[in-house]
């Protein structure tokens, strides 16, 4: 669902329910997501499957400088950051 509220969309996404063993997915597929969408600079378009969830998302390319990805807080930290939360 969409809501306008003056200058500012507000958008609510319905509940996703996964197994255990596709969380870890599930987080990557969202957030990448909202990364490549939200991202401040040109980047280049990935296109990930996800077999267990059996959807395409597209993210930030791991191609793109990693030191620039890096520097923004994007990519690999945020794997590891999901990584980080899913083992615990």
């Amino acid at each position: 669902a969409e809501q306008d509220n003056m200058n500012c969309k507000e958008h609510h996404l319905p509940e996703l329910e996964v197994d255990a063993g596709q969380v870890r997915e599930a987080l990557q597929c969202v957030l990448h997501t909202i990364l490549f969408i939200r991202s401040p600079g040109q980047v280049t378009p990935q296109d990930v499957h996800c077999e267990g969830l059996n959807i395409t998302y597209t993210r930030i390319a791991s191609g793109d400088d990693p030191a620039s990805l890096q520097g923004r807080g994007l990519s690999s930290p945020l794997d590891g950051g999901i990584d980080r939360k899913v083992d615990t």
